[in-house]
């Protein structure tokens, strides 16, 4: 399962804000080898992070021959709703890694973390350093498909938007929408959706 497909999908929403919690995680229970999407409010040093996500099996019995898998994504309770739906969606694009993009294990998640600090250069980058990046920019991608960039952007340029207004339609923070107005977007988008 590609990306390309769950971004078609939410690109075709007839109106903004993208709807998450069972819209888009939904499309990717179908799409995807998920069964169930946790969304689980939790205490975390925002200092370190605002979300995580885990995926598990879960057995429904002890002779469950066909467990269930769980993405659960965690994320933190004092958290504004903005900062939640791209949080909550940032983690859930985690479900396209692949192994090697995975943290999943304390050392892998050091690991990460010590790269996030220091930002390697490329030729240090691991595949989880580079997973976290990607993820960003997917979260926008399907939180403001370019169709509804493309119908806030005349606005916003007139100055009829300001961030702050595009921010509340989207339901994305504030700070994000400096990026996805910029004629950078929609080739990162491209980039995105090609493979």
């Amino acid at each position: 399962m590609t990306f390309s497909r769950l971004y078609e999908f939410a690109a075709q929403q007839t109106h903004a804000p993208v709807i998450l919690e069972g819209v888009v995680d939904a499309e990717i229970i179908r799409l995807t080898a998920q069964d169930r999407i946790l969304y689980t409010p939790v205490e975390l040093d925002r200092e370190v992070c605002y979300g995580l996500v885990k995926q598990y099996r879960l057995s429904n019995g002890v002779y469950d021959q066909d467990p269930e898998w769980i993405t659960e994504v965690r994320y933190d309770r004092t958290l504004n709703m903005c900062w939640r739906r791209f949080v909550c969606c940032k983690e859930l694009m985690h479900v396209f890694d692949s192994e090697s993009e995975r943290t999943d294990s304390s050392e892998k998640f050091s690991v990460l973390l010590d790269q996030l600090e220091t930002e390697p250069l490329d030729d240090d980058k691991t595949p989880m350093y580079i997973s976290e990046n990607r993820t960003k920019w997917m979260a926008l991608a399907i939180l403001c498909p370019i169709p509804f960039r493309d119908y806030f952007r005349p606005r916003w340029e007139s100055g009829e938007m300001s961030d702050y207004d595009v921010a509340l339609e989207l339901r994305i923070p504030e700070g994000y929408v400096q990026t996805i107005m910029k004629d950078y977007f929609p080739d990162v988008v491209g980039v995105l959706t090609a493979g």
